[in-house]
């Protein structure tokens, strides 16, 4: 490899270690931000439970800001933008944390599928 290649590698990974650190901090920051959105569906009074296999988060206009949704394959949180589509989401499965792009695509993951070693 010549110096160039080098230099371009090492600049690339760099950038992607940007990228793994801000989305790290992203999910965590949404993690944390999860319970505080919850806690705004408590009210005095009212039964301490809420079961739903569906949340939708609006905003004061009454547009749908965000939804939060359960299956089997785990726990999505879906960002929508200002004219209801979905921009990005987080999917919280068995063992992996997943960020998607707006079609869905993962784009990164923390954590991931168990190794399980094979034994003759």
């Amino acid at each position: 490899m010549t110096t160039i290649e080098i230099s371009q590698l090492r600049a690339r990974l760099e950038r992607i270690e940007r990228q793994q650190r801000r989305l790290r901090r992203f999910a965590w920051g949404a993690l944390c931000l999860l319970p505080l959105g919850l806690g705004a569906f408590v009210r005095g009074g009212a039964d301490p439970v809420v079961r739903a296999e569906q949340v939708e988060l609006l905003n004061p206009a009454g547009a749908r800001q965000a939804v939060l949704s359960a299956d089997s394959t785990g726990v999505t949180l879906t960002l929508l933008g200002p004219r209801g589509k979905p921009v990005s989401a987080l999917q919280l499965g068995d063992s992996a944390l997943t960020l998607l792009d707006a079609g869905g695509q993962p784009v990164a993951t923390l954590g991931g599928p168990r190794v399980k070693h094979l034994v003759e």
